[in-house]
């Protein structure tokens, strides 16, 4: 994992995901020449937390990246259906957020499909773009993957809002290490109180005073439908 301030780097080297690194066939930043990034948002849809996001994404109208656990979309399928509704884009992060790298390939199977079914029955939409939990990789998932037509789609930028990190800590870190073709992943579920909103209003308009453009991750990569 690349990208992170010194005072982060303990923590992260203790929970970083399993590495890939030098796959062809999974995506972690995009080489462009612009500055262009992308925002993206793993663990929803969460009833309270989402729409705190959503609110402050609509304010800088703003499109994002949303990976959605298929259990939550069943669960909250009105908030699933607000995120879409508002234009960003959804991804699959599973159904029930397991260790794909131990789960053998019926397993990432089974966990792939369901969350898919789940998402298309909440808004009738088919994910392109797949995010295995913790960015955790194997070749079971990698192969699934790729019979389903999916992208595999990991990180360059971790906020570390999952570990409660403070917001401007968080801020400092994205603001410092962020360049043109990165992907930033955040949560919009943090269990308890949740780092985020307050890291994104620091972060968000630091950003667009610097001339980034926030994409969606299939604009990013150019794989637009």
């Amino acid at each position: 994992m690349r990208k992170i301030s010194l005072i982060l780097l303990s923590v992260l080297l203790l929970a970083a995901p399993v590495s890939a690194s030098g796959r062809e066939d999974v995506v972690y930043s995009w080489n462009c020449s612009d500055k262009r990034i992308a925002l993206t948002f793993d663990d929803g849809p969460h009833p309270t937390q989402t729409p705190e996001i959503l609110d402050i994404l609509r304010e800088y109208g703003i499109r994002a990246t949303f990976f959605v656990i298929g259990q939550n979309a069943e669960w909250y399928g009105d908030c699933l259906a607000m995120v879409y509704a508002e234009g960003h884009e959804i991804g699959n992060h599973s159904f029930s957020h397991a260790n794909l790298t131990e789960a053998g390939y019926d397993g990432v199977c089974r966990e792939i499909d369901e969350a898919e079914r789940l998402i298309g029955e909440r808004i009738e939409y088919r994910p392109h773009l797949l995010r295995p939990p913790g960015g955790q990789l194997g070749e079971e998932l990698c192969r699934a993957a790729s019979e389903r037509d999916y992208t595999l789609v990991c990180w360059s930028v971790d906020t570390l809002d999952w570990a409660h990190t403070p917001p401007d800590v968080i801020a400092q870190n994205v603001l410092s290490n962020t360049e043109g073709g990165d992907i930033i992943l955040f949560h919009d579920y943090v269990s308890g109180e949740s780092p985020t909103p307050a890291a994104l209003r620091i972060i968000i308009p630091g950003l667009l005073a610097e001339g980034y453009e926030f994409v969606t991750v299939s604009e990013l990569i150019g794989a637009e439908e």
